[in-house]
């Protein structure tokens, strides 16, 4: 048996020597007695450090620019946090304050998204990309149509009278760190059936696997037009009232309960939503609210728990090209010749026309072929620079064959047709049908007053066709009513009582057809009646 003993004695390094640390490395075959037979040397260079490659330098940039990015992005909010803060102090009007406040509430959020992002980005270690991948396409998201319905009791919307709160909301919407806020809707009061938000929202560069965030916030105004504000108008007036002295300790014990440390009004989060692709529809679609502080229901914002929205995306592909250039095309029908075209990728089909001035002039191509997720796309075993391209149409298998001129060509192509194929199949709905991406307004009103116009109450049908083996009751079987087309058509007939009227009205006549006298119990839900 031999073992080996190996020695490294540093050595140093000469004038003449070509760069890099050197030494000895001597090592001793011992036999099993522990004689030593025979002792090696040998001459070993330490070679440098491996210089990175254009690739490697390439993204250790792109790294950098990200995060300097966010850098930015965090000293522009704080610059905007100290601003808004400056104004909120000199604000004297309450749309001013109501203004800067949700303006400073938004900052914040952004600046701790940007900063969680940044130390996330960190504490990864940097991943090496390697030069023949793809990246996955992103997309447009856009957020409009947002409306929320309010309850209210039967008291406090028709006969106004009861609750007398009024509420300042907006809503915050978010994915990763870009962040939006919608337009300030004040006064919200019991006159009000639903919060109705004109904003449009756009997303830009969202990966497949997103996750939609909506936070709605309100305030609770304290004015001289509502209870609310006695404390305040005890404290403006209290000089005029009493004396001095005593007016000063009363201001005093007003000023504790008023001022909590804070600047301006101090908005309340009330209820989030959380989406994501599968939520994405071209048309509006109910989703559920999740509501928050409900332990202090004074300052609740009376939400159903619902809202509506349209939530929409469009892959980048589907406007943008994902490969171009100059190809050959197998044509079967003309006795398996080659026809040199001219081929653009993009919304999920390879597009070929003769020539490339043919499409620069916008002529229709010549042929498609579709690249979707049943797409099966493989390269030639046989032959260089070719390209196979199958699809099922009508239960027959259509074979595309196309070829490149160089092999870096083929490379590209072969990427770029795969990754289009496997965007179709993570974009799921949003790749099968093409949705439109609404442009934000010109003229966006950052304070806005609800007015009193069509609702969700009044626009939500009483009888429901319903198509599926589920049978959901509709609201005339739950409340007994008549067969009627919808609120407004109710509210249109001046023979018989609308259903508002009917929902409060305590007649002689009701009494009669019940056939006795006594309290008649309202078909509206959220009837103080009906909670008897």
């Amino acid at each position: 048996m031999y073992r080996i003993r190996l020695y490294i004695v540093p050595e140093q390094q000469e004038e003449d020597d070509g760069g890099g640390g050197g030494g000895s490395v001597w090592w001793d075959t011992v036999k099993g007695d522990g004689r030593v037979t025979v002792t090696h040397r040998a001459r070993v260079r330490v070679a440098e450090p491996k210089q990175e490659t254009g690739l490697c330098r390439n993204n250790r940039n792109a790294r950098k620019k990200k995060e300097y990015d966010l850098e930015q992005k965090i000293d522009l909010e704080i610059k905007m946090r100290e601003g808004t803060t400056k104004l909120l102090a000199a604000c004297r009007h309450q749309t001013q304050t109501l203004e800067a406040a949700k303006n400073l509430l938004t900052s914040n959020e952004r600046m701790s998204a940007y900063m969680a992002e940044l130390q996330r980005r960190k504490r990864e270690a940097p991943t090496r990309s390697l030069g023949y991948s793809s990246q996955p396409c992103t997309a447009r998201v856009s957020l409009s149509d947002l409306r929320m319905p309010l309850i209210w009791r039967d008291t406090d919307h028709f006969k106004n009278k009861g609750d007398y709160r009024r509420f300042a909301v907006f809503c915050l919407a978010r994915i990763g760190t870009e962040i939006y806020d919608t337009s300030l809707l004040c006064p919200v009061d019991r006159s009000l059936t639903d919060l109705t938000f004109s904003d449009v929202l756009i997303f830009n560069q969202i990966p497949a696997d997103f996750e939609f965030r909506l936070e709605v916030y309100s305030h609770i105004l304290q004015d001289d037009l509502s209870m609310a504000s006695t404390p305040r108008k005890i404290k403006k007036t209290i000089h005029s009232s009493i004396s001095r002295t005593v007016g000063k300790k009363l201001a005093a014990s007003l000023r504790d309960e008023l001022n909590t440390g804070k600047i301006g009004p101090h908005f309340e989060l009330m209820a989030t939503a959380r989406l994501s692709l599968d939520d994405i529809h071209d048309s509006i679609r109910t989703h559920d609210l999740q509501l928050e502080n409900l332990e202090n229901r004074s300052h609740q914002l009376p939400l159903f728990g619902h809202f509506c929205c349209r939530l929409a995306a469009q892959p980048d592909c589907v406007a943008q090209e994902s490969c171009s250039g100059d190809l050959t095309l197998l044509d079967c029908d003309a006795g398996r010749q080659w026809l040199s075209m001219w081929g653009q990728l993009q919304a999920f089909r390879l597009d070929l026309w003769n020539k490339r001035e043919h499409w620069e002039q916008g002529q229709d191509p010549v042929r498609s072929i579709v690249v979707d997720r049943e797409t099966v796309i493989q390269p030639s075993k046989t032959v260089n620079k070719e390209i196979t391209i199958s699809n099922l149409c009508e239960g027959k298998e259509d074979i595309s064959v196309i070829r490149t001129k160089t092999t870096e060509d083929h490379q590209k192509w072969l990427r770029s047709l795969v990754q289009h194929a496997k965007d179709h199949l993570r974009w799921k709905h949003a790749a099968e049908k093409i949705m439109e991406i609404q442009s934000p307004g010109s003229a966006r009103h950052s304070f806005t007053r609800q007015l009193r116009g069509g609702s969700l109450y009044d626009e939500t049908p009483l009888i429901e066709s319903v198509s599926t083996d589920y049978h959901r009751p509709t609201v005339q079987e739950i409340f007994g009513m008549t067969p009627s087309t919808s609120l407004s058509s109710c509210a249109s007939s001046s023979s018989s009582p609308t259903f508002r009227e009917r929902s409060y009205s305590s007649g002689g006549s009701n009494r009669g057809r019940m056939g006795g006298s006594g309290t008649v119990r309202t078909h509206w839900p959220f009837s103080r009646n009906s909670q008897d």
